[in-house]
């Protein structure tokens, strides 16, 4: 018995050390791993060819060529919040870019703001909580900052209340504002751009959990999931996309446009259909599947599609 309670004990010593740690590698900031976007080269990535960083980084010293003006506001629980704003000239509306998890609005979208303030749009790029100039410790993907992207849509909607907005996500950001349709966007929102976003955080936690480190979800990831909610406030599987798109649906239709690359193998393109079905055979809802495309590449792999899904 004494052996068994004592092998019990240190089976439940190591689950919680190893939830601790994934909780801090997953959940808190780390000012080390994210770069200055608006001064610091991008940081690359494996799955990005050499070329794929070359025009990355390209767009993004054009894009810091721009004109731009600084913006904050405050978060429900009182975090200032930053927003790099690109304005058009006489826009025809608004554009609010939702980048992805430990990475920036310019990485994400430094080739987009060009194509869309070409037609009319001016962009608002956001930095999520716990990211670039915002402040703030824990990442919430998507689960605290669903709150956010709708405050930042009220933002524009009494700055210029006029003009329609899109809202506009890639990965986390995707999910974010997919979240966002469920705690209620504001009447000037018009349609939202969900590009490679996952269903819930705990999906995507646990599915990394076995992809870069080739353990199952018992007994790491419950244990982190409850170090997150102690310490950051939130459940990892209290908020998903598609409960959010069900919500609005029944509350405040908006139309959405899904982009998945099928070669993602991070996010898989299974998470974005499963938004899109909750749709059916209305015509609130598309989605534009890029073939050749990995996570997050879609628009550059296919730019001419991807466009033209968007007018539609």
């Amino acid at each position: 018995m004494n052996i068994f309670l004592s092998a019990a004990g240190l089976f439940l010593l190591a689950a919680a050390i190893a939830g601790w740690y994934m909780y801090r590698f997953a959940i808190v900031r780390n000012p080390k791993m994210q770069k200055d976007a608006w001064h610091e080269e991008p940081k690359t990535f494996a799955d990005l060819t050499k070329k794929d960083m070359e025009k990355i980084v390209r767009d993004v010293h054009y894009l810091r060529e721009f004109p731009r003006e600084q913006i904050t506001i405050e978060s429900h629980d009182g975090l200032k919040l930053a927003g790099h704003l690109f304005a058009a000239e006489n826009p025809r509306g608004i554009v609010i870019m939702a980048h992805g998890y430990r990475s920036s609005a310019p990485f994400d979208f430094s080739g987009a703001v060009q194509d869309f303030r070409n037609l009319g749009f001016s962009c608002l790029l956001i930095d999520h909580r716990a990211h670039g100039y915002s402040e703030g410790k824990f990442i919430g993907f998507g689960a605290l900052e669903r709150y956010d992207v709708v405050n930042w849509a009220k933002y524009c909607e009494k700055r210029c209340p006029d003009l329609p907005v899109i809202m506009d996500g890639v990965s986390m950001g995707a999910a974010t504002v997919l979240m966002g349709c469920g705690v209620g966007y504001p009447k000037n929102v018009r349609a939202v751009i969900a590009d490679c976003g996952y269903t819930t955080p705990g999906a995507i936690c646990r599915r990394t959990l076995k992809r870069w480190f080739k353990l199952p979800p018992f007994p790491v990831y419950y244990a982190a999931k409850l170090f997150v909610r102690l310490r950051a406030g939130y459940n990892l599987d209290g908020v998903s996309t598609v409960d959010a798109i069900r919500k609005m649906l029944r509350e405040n239709p908006i139309p959405v446009l899904f982009a998945h690359g099928l070669k993602d193998d991070f996010v898989p393109p299974e998470m974005s259909r499963a938004g899109y079905a909750v749709f059916e055979n209305t015509a609130l809802g598309e989605i534009f599947l890029v073939e050749e495309a990995d996570h997050g590449l879609a628009y550059v792999r296919n730019k001419t599609g991807y466009t033209e899904a968007l007018l539609r």
